[in-house]
Order: C-alpha cells, then structure tokens, then sequence
C-alpha cells in the first residue's frame, strides 16, 4: 500500500498590492523597498514549488489600501498561476483600510465602505467572508480563519490594532470541537498572537518593540490569551500570521506559532520570503522558511 504524498502549503502575507503597477505603498518607508510589489508576487508565483503547492494560504494584507482593483491584481496573478482554487485568505488591517483621520459625521459610512469593499475583495475569489471559517483542505488537515482586524479602523492611529473578540472565539471554540478528530489543525489570522518584551525578544535574537508599538500591532491581551487556551485545548498544531513583516517561529504555552514576513518585501540579495508546511501522511508537520529570486 503506498503512503499519501505529504500536503504542502506555501504561506505567504503582507503583498501590499496596489492597483496599478508602478505605484508606490502608502506607508513611509520602514520596511525597505516600497514598489514593485505587483511584479514581485507575480514572480514570486512562479516559482515551481509554489505552484506544486496543494493549498496557497495568505495571511492578510493582500492589497496596500483596501482597493478592490488591487484584489483584481490578486486574484489575476492567483488564477494565472492556477492556484486560484487552492487558496485560502483572511483580511489584514490596510485590506480593511482608511489610514486617515474621519470626521465624526462621515465615520459610520467611511466604516461601512470599508468593510465592504475588503468583502467584495474576498468574494472575487469565492472566499468565505463569515468569520470564524473552516476548511477541510485535505483528509487529516483543516484550516481555522480568523478576522483580526480591529473593526472600522476608525484612524491611522489604530488601523493596525487587532482585535478577535468574545463572539469569534466562541464561534471559533465550537468549530474546533467540530473537527477535534482532524489530526492536523491550523489557525489562520492576520495579527500576532504574541509579540515578546524587551527581554524576550532579545533571548529569541528578533527586534524589540517598544510597549506603545506592542499595542498597536498585538491582538489584545483577552483575545490571545483566550485563542492560545482554546488551541491548546484542542491541540491546534500552528497558528500563523502576519502582519509584522519580519519572520518568526517559536513557541508560546506549548503552541507553535510561526509569522510570515512579507513576501513581496526583498530580504537581502533580492530574494523574496514565505513559508512552506509539509503535512506527512502520520500527522508530522515540518516548518520551512523559504526565499526565491526572481529573475531579472
């Protein structure tokens, strides 16, 4: 009898798509390099382990400013790669996204236009947009959506804030018992569920972030306490996210929790980086941190 094929999934976040090429993102410049993110995603699909790839999951800001054309260039690129029905997205804060200041008058509408257009964006590619989801995407591995977005994004000041809420993890609590007999159970979701202090941080060898930039970048206190829990419980094999553009795989309460950088960002050399998960055919999952150069 031969042994299933491991299922591989490539996880990538934090494209910063924009609706025409040559534009630039609408951060300042923090990251390193603030074009080309377009033409970089669309190279980086072409990579031929990516396009093997049994599942394509993308962990939030897919586009730079909520614009559904710059979903379009998502969804364009996805499908030309043939991966359009083997992807899996949850929203991050800029695809949900007004970064500036709105008068009280106009704030319920702006809110609500917002959302919007992050749902259309979703729905262009026939992906859920109820949170808390579920997919069974193989016979022993199922993924967990989560919106962490801070609902409204009423300003700059708290459009990257996240937040999970009572109601999703208790939506969320029900859909792990639900499928308590997948051998392999995968959190999704945008925010970090765990940002080290100082002296973490420093033990871990990654960058520190000051208590201010913790709290806008970190889902709350509750919110990751009570989904670290209700993982464990469940014995949730990874939760993954994005958000903070750096890459990170350690160990919180017992849970593995890896954070994509983002990919359409070049590390050093020009190479451009994601994750890849191998799920074997006994339930073992390997991690990868993986980078591609795109030809010129």
């Amino acid at each position: 009898m031969s042994r299933r094929a491991p299922f591989r999934i490539t996880h990538v976040s934090d494209l910063h798509l924009t609706s025409r090429d040559d534009a630039s993102r609408s951060e300042p410049r923090l990251f390193g390099r603030l074009e080309g993110m377009n033409r970089s995603f669309r190279a980086l699909l072409q990579d031929a382990g990516v396009r093997r790839s049994d599942l394509l999951l993308v962990t939030g800001d897919v586009t730079d400013t909520g614009d559904v054309d710059a979903w379009r260039v998502f969804w364009e690129a996805v499908s030309d790669a043939g991966l359009r029905r083997r992807c899996l997205v949850v929203p991050g804060n800029h695809d949900v996204c007004n970064l500036g200041v709105r008068p009280p008058s106009r704030r319920r509408k702006r809110v609500q236009g917002d959302l919007q257009r992050a749902r259309q964006g979703l729905s262009l590619g026939n992906q859920p947009v109820d949170f808390p989801w579920v997919r069974q995407v193989a016979p022993d591995t199922a993924i967990f959506g989560l919106d962490s977005c801070n609902p409204g994004n009423l300003s700059g000041l708290t459009n990257a804030v996240g937040e999970v809420g009572y109601e999703q993890l208790e939506r969320l609590a029900r859909l792990l018992h639900r499928h308590r007999d997948a051998a392999v159970k995968i959190v999704a979701l945008h925010h970090s569920p765990n940002i080290p202090h100082t002296r973490t941080a420093r033990r871990r060898g990654v960058q520190t972030m000051s208590k201010a930039m913790r709290w806008g970048h970190e889902v709350p206190a509750f919110d990751r306490r009570a989904l670290r829990l209700l993982c464990i419980s469940h014995k949730v094999r990874l939760i993954v996210h994005g958000h903070l553009h750096r890459p990170e795989d350690r160990r919180v309460n017992g849970i593995r929790i890896v954070g994509c950088p983002a990919s359409t960002q070049p590390t050093e050399g020009d190479r451009y980086p994601f994750y890849r998960y191998s799920v074997a055919a006994n339930g073992r999952v390997s991690v990868s941190l993986q980078e591609v150069a795109l030809s010129p």
